[in-house]
C-alpha cells in the first residue's frame, strides 16, 4: 500500500461523522518532519521529531504573523496558515534500527460540536493548544474529563487507533493494535473544544478544557466559550517496512501509542475563518469543502505540489532509516509515564546545527541583476502560450535550488535557467513564444526545496538566469562563421515538403551540428540544416562537441519541431 497525499484519506470515513452536525474536512499534506515545536519549546530545539502539516515556513519560534507571512500552506484551503503537527512514527527493527514509517500528512476535521455549537467562536489570533500527553504509556482508567454529575468521558478516550482492514473492520484501540493492518494504521486525536475566553495560551493547557464527552457534550463552567471542534486523523502505511519481530515507536520513545498527541497553532484568515464558522461549521454537507463559499475560494487541487515538503530544520537524520531516535530518546514500555531524563539530552549535551529560518520577506525580485558565479538573476518569465518557456532540457529535485538548477543547465550548455514550483529546472537558449520576462517575482513564488532561504519560482512562473560565462556559450547569430561554415538562421520547414531535401540521417544520441555538416559537406551541398523538438530553434543537440572544437564556444543548437538550424557550407 502507498499514499500519495493526505487526500486518499478524505477516503476513509470518520466514525463521529455519522452524527448529523456540521463539519468540514481538510487534507494536508507534508510541510517539513523536523525537531522543532514552537508551542513547547519556542526558540528551542524538541525532545522529540514532529510530522508538520500547514505553512512551509514553520520555525523554532514562529507566531501568527510570521505563519501568515508564508507563501504557501501544505492544506488544501489556502486560507488556513495554521500550523498542525503529531510525532514522528517509526518501526524498530529487531536488530534496533528505526526506519520511518511513510505518512503522507494528516486530514484535519472542523466539526461544530456541544451542546451550545451555535455559539462556536474563530480561534482568535495567537490562540494554540496541545491534546494528548507524549510521556503517557498506559491506559488512564480513571481520570475523566468534566462531566454533569461526574459523567464525563475518560481522558484517555482522546487517542484511538484504527487498524484498517478491507475486509472486516477492526475495533479502535486506545495504545498500538496488536494485530496487522493490512490497509494501514490510522492515528486519531480528539482536541478541546472549550476556552476560558481569555488566556491564548498557558503551557498546563489550562486556558481549554474538553467537552464532557470529548467529541460532544457541555462545556465546562471555567471554560464557557465554544470553539470548533478539532480532529486529526494521521493515515500510516504499514506495508512500507519489513516486519523482523519489531515494534512501533513513536519518536519520543513511546513503544504503547498511549503518548500519541496532536499540536495546533492558528494561521487562519480571521475574516474567512469567522465567514466559515458562521455559514458552514454548522451546516450538515458532508464535510465537503466545495459546499462552503468562503473556504473555495482558496481551495486549491494541487496543494502537495505547489508546497512541497522542506528540508528539516535541524540538520540530524530523521527519516528513513535511523540508527537512534532524533535527541536523547529512550524507549520506554510503561506502564509507568516516561520520565523528563527519558525524553530530554542532559544538559550540555552536544546539539546539531540549525539552519536560518526561511525569510518570506527576501522574494525573487529582490536579487534582480545580481551577478552568481557567473549567471546574473534577470527575473521571473511565465510559461509559453503553447508549451514550456525553456525546451533543451529539464529536470526536478527535492534537494532543488538556483545553484544546483544553474550547474545543470551549464552541463548542458545552455545560457537560460530557470527554476519552477519549487524543485524543477529548466534550462534553454532563449524563451519560446507567449513566455513573458519581467512578470513580479513575488506573486506565487515558493521557497526552494533544497534551501528554504531563496525562491526558485513558483506555479507556472521561471525564476530566469542568464549565464555571463563562456559556461553558457555563445549564441549564434546570422552571419557567424564556425569550422567553415556560416550561420544563416531559423528557417521553417515548408507546408508541401522538406526545405532541404537532397539527403539526410538521424542519430539520437550523438547528432551536433559539426556532424551534420560533415555529413551533407562529404555529399557535395551547400546547406544543411538540424531539426527535432520544440517550436523554435531551441533544442539542444543530442550530442555535444569536443572540448577543442571550434563550435565549442558556441550554444549547442539543433533547431527545433519543423524548424531548421540552417547553416552555409562554405568552400575550402
Amino acid at each position: 500500500m502507498a499514499f500519495k497525499h493526505a487526500s486518499e484519506l478524505a477516503l476513509l470515513w470518520l466514525s463521529l461523522s455519522g452524527l448529523s452536525h456540521g463539519f468540514w474536512r481538510m487534507s494536508c499534506s507534508l510541510a517539513q518532519t523536523s525537531r522543532i515545536d514552537p508551542i513547547i519549546n519556542p526558540g528551542g530545539l524538541s525532545a522529540h521529531a514532529h510530522k508538520i502539516v500547514g505553512p512551509n515556513i514553520v520555525y523554532m519560534n514562529s507566531t501568527y504573523d510570521d505563519l501568515n507571512a508564508a507563501p504557501c500552506t501544505s492544506c488544501e484551503i489556502q486560507a488556513d496558515k495554521s500550523a498542525y503537527w503529531t510525532p514522528q512514527l517509526y518501526y524498530q527493527h529487531a536488530n534496533g534500527a528505526f526506519e520511518e514509517v511513510p505518512n503522507a500528512g494528516t486530514v484535519v476535521y472542523y466539526l461544530g460540536r456541544g451542546d451550545n455549537r451555535s455559539s462556536i467562536v474563530p480561534f482568535p489570533k495567537g490562540f494554540r493548544m496541545v491534546s494528548g500527553n507524549p510521556a503517557t504509556r498506559s491506559y488512564d482508567n480513571s481520570t475523566r474529563v468534566y462531566g454533569p454529575n461526574n459523567s464525563g468521558r475518560l481522558l484517555a478516550d482522546r487517542v484511538s487507533f484504527n487498524c484498517l482492514n478491507s475486509e472486516h473492520g477492526n475495533p479502535e484501540t486506545p495504545g498500538f493494535p496488536t494485530i496487522d493492518c493490512p490497509s494501514g494504521l490510522r492515528a486519531q486525536m480528539q482536541f478541546q473544544s472549550c476556552w476560558d475566553g481569555v488566556n491564548l495560551y498557558k503551557p498546563d493547557q489550562s486556558h481549554v478544557a474538553y467537552l464532557s464527552s470529548i467529541d460532544n457534550g457541555v462545556c465546562p463552567p471555567t471554560h464557557p466559550v465554544p470553539l470548533p471542534h478539532l480532529f486529526f486523523e494521521v493515515l500510516y502505511d504499514t506495508n512500507a517496512y519489513k516486519q523482523d519481530g519489531g515494534r512501533l515507536v513513536l519518536s519520543q520513545g513511546d513503544s504503547t501509542g498511549y503518548g500519541f498527541h496532536g499540536d495546533f497553532l492558528n494561521g487562519w484568515d480571521m475574516d474567512v475563518q469567522t465567514a466559515a464558522m458562521n455559514d458552514c461549521l454548522n451546516t450538515d454537507n458532508q464535510g465537503q469543502i466545495s459546499a462552503c463559499p468562503h473556504l473555495v475560494k482558496s481551495q486549491i487541487p494541487n496543494y502537495a505540489s505547489k508546497c512541497p515538503e522542506a528540508k528539516p530544520i535541524v540538520n540530524e537524520p530523521v527519516k528513513g532509516t535511523i540508527q537512534k531516535l532524533p535527541g536523547c530518546i529512550k524507549v520506554t514500555d510503561g506502564p509507568a509515564a516516561a520520565s523528563l531524563s527519558d525524553m530530554n539530552c542532559p544538559a550540555g549535551y552536544p546539539q546539531p546545527s540549525i539552519n536560518p529560518p526561511f525569510n518570506p520577506a527576501r522574494n525573487a525580485s529582490s536579487t534582480f541583476g545580481v551577478i552568481e558565479g557567473g549567471w546574473q538573476d534577470v527575473g521571473c518569465a511565465s510559461e509559453g502560450t503553447s508549451g514550456r518557456a525553456l525546451t533543451a532540457a529539464s529536470w526536478a529535485s527535492d534537494n532543488m535550488t538556483n545553484e544546483a538548477c544553474r550547474e545543470f543547465c551549464a552541463s548542458k550548455r545552455q545560457p537560460l535557467a530557470g527554476t519552477e514550483y519549487g524543485r524543477e529546472c529548466y534550462c534553454g537558449a532563449n524563451l519560446q513564444a507567449g513566455s513573458e520576462l519581467g512578470i513580479d517575482c513575488s506573486q506565487n513564488s515558493m521557497p526552494c526545496a533544497g534551501n528554504q532561504t531563496e525562491y526558485c519560482g513558483g506555479p507556472n512562473l521561471l525564476h530566469i538566469w542568464n549565464s555571463t560565462s563562456p559556461l553558457g556559450r555563445t549564441p549564434l547569430t546570422r552571419g557567424t562563421k564556425v569550422g567553415g561554415y556560416i550561420y544563416v538562421g531559423c528557417a521553417t520547414e515548408s507546408k508541401s515538403g522538406r526545405v532541404l531535401s537532397g539527403a539526410s540521417f538521424t542519430n539520437s544520441t550523438g547528432m551536433t551540428n559539426e556532424l551534420c555538416g560533415a555529413f551533407c559537406k562529404a555529399k557535395g551541398f551547400s546547406l544543411f540544416g538540424t531539426e527535432w523538438s520544440t517550436d523554435g530553434c531551441t533544442m539542444g543537440c543530442a550530442g555535444d562537441a569536443s572540448a577543442d572544437s571550434p563550435w565549442a564556444k558556441y550554444t549547442n543548437i539543433c533547431g527545433g519541431s519543423s524548424r531548421l538550424s540552417l547553416f552555409n557550407i562554405t568552400q575550402g
